[in-house]
Parts: structure tokens; sequence; C-alpha cells
């Protein structure tokens, strides 16, 4: 998309295009429980990575074409991922429903560093495309980046890096560094908007 816009060869955009379009026409009808004996989950974002792989290729097919059937879908499925996989207590994604359970050795909930750092990057290329007088669908994701934003800053590790284990970093000591590449792009993205202080 990003070179189509650049060059504008249509022969860019047509395969990611084709595919979105029968994507939007085709919604899968498997669960959110992600299961890799089950490819069909995957079809699903039922993971918290897939709202960086996803949305924002339907935010931007729906700022180029102003086709609404990329916003539609793009909101149904990214809200049903969020009801699904984001606590709304610890303001953080689990990775997959297999985590709900699982607790750290400190015996806090179990978030990954990466994963979170995913879904922050995606949040900042969602808000970077969604045009700024969009009033139905861009608050649900500005706000929900404010309340990440704020809750992953508070969480960064002394060493200036956050942990493959967002809430339990002494039992991962090891710097993460894609978890932190991710959250600061993030966060400097809120911050040069404004959006964060």
């Amino acid at each position: 998309i990003d070179l189509y816009l650049k060059y504008g060869n249509k022969k860019m955009i047509a395969p990611v295009m084709a595919r979105a379009n029968w994507v939007v026409e085709n919604p899968a009808e498997t669960t959110l429980e992600l299961d890799y004996g089950k490819l069909e989950t995957l079809d699903r974002w039922s993971w918290c990575d897939a709202l960086f792989m996803a949305p924002p290729v339907y935010a931007k097919l729906y700022a180029l074409t102003k086709d609404k059937r990329y916003l539609d879908f793009l909101n149904k499925e990214y809200k049903a991922t969020y009801n699904y996989l984001y606590d709304k207590e610890e303001h953080l994604f689990y990775r997959d429903h297999r985590y709900f359970a699982k607790r750290e050795a400190n015996g806090k909930k179990v978030f990954w560093g990466r994963g979170n750092g995913w879904v922050i990057g995606g949040l900042a290329e969602i808000l970077k495309t969604l045009p700024a007088e969009d009033t139905e669908f861009r608050p649900f994701y500005l706000e929900l980046y404010k309340e990440m934003s704020e809750r992953l800053a508070g969480l960064q590790g002394k060493d200036g890096y956050w942990h493959a284990s967002l809430l339990d970093p002494d039992s991962y000591p090891s710097p993460e560094t894609s978890a932190t590449g991710f959250i600061v792009y993030g966060l400097a993205y809120g911050i040069n908007q404004g959006y964060l202080p």
C-alpha cells in the first residue's frame, strides 16, 4: 500500500486489495480461541500480534478508497478481539486465550511484552491513518491507545527496557528488545502528536 501511494502503480496494490476484499466478503465463522491444531482459528485476530498485522491494512485501504466496508470490518473484528483478549483491569492484552488462567512466578497475570508492543504499534498505525475528523470510530482507538500507553509507560524497567513478562520482569531479566522497540515507537508517536505528556 505504501509503495502504491508513493509510485501509483496499481500492480503494487492489486494483490493486497484482492485478498482484503475476499476476507471482507467471506468473514471467518470461527472462534477466537486460538488452536494451532485448527488452522481456521488463525483466520480471526485470535492472538494479540494480529492487531498489528491486519487492522492497519484495512485502515489504509479505507483511507485510500473511502470504501466503508474496510472500516466496518476493521472495527467489528478489532472490537471482537479487544472484548476477548483485553484485560480491562490491567489495561493489557493477553497473547491469546491460553494465557487467561496462567500466572507468573510472582503470582501476577501473564502479559507478553512483545505482544503488547505489537498492539501499541498497531494502534499508532491506525491512528496515523484514520481521518482526524472521524468521530464514529477513531475515539475508541485513541482512548485505548492512551490507556495502554499510560500502563506500558509505568512498566518500563530500571534498565530502560520492557521485558518478556510485563508484570514479572524479574523472572525474565534479559531485555526484550523487540518489545522495547515497539513500545518506544508507540509512545513516541503519541508524544509527537500531543496525545501523551
